[in-house]
């Protein structure tokens, strides 16, 4: 429900020339359920094993056919589980700088 009428006053905003923006949210990874958050978008832990995955992937095959993309894919991947790892030696959230 608060969900609904902070969508509705966003937009009545907007109609009166306002930003009608919503408030940001801070980005971070919980250990306690494995869940990453950015901003509005939640991430379960198998969208983040998937994602890891995928730049695995995605990393071997850059590689095998020499294009730099790999080094990305591989950044990706390593910065997903190094956010995991240090949450869960902070023993807590760790909140993602943005921009």
């Amino acid at each position: 429900m608060a969900g609904n009428r902070e969508e509705l006053i966003r937009s009545l905003a907007g109609v009166m020339g306002m930003s009608g923006e919503a408030k940001k949210k801070d980005s971070h990874f919980d250990p306690s359920t494995g869940t990453l958050y950015i901003g509005s978008k939640v991430f379960s832990p198998t969208d983040i094993a998937e994602a890891k995955k995928f730049c695995e992937n995605n990393m071997k095959k850059m590689s095998e056919i020499g294009d730099n993309a790999a080094m990305y894919y591989e950044i990706a991947a390593t910065a997903v589980e190094l956010l995991e790892q240090d949450s869960i030696k902070n023993g807590g959230k760790v909140v993602v700088k943005e921009g």
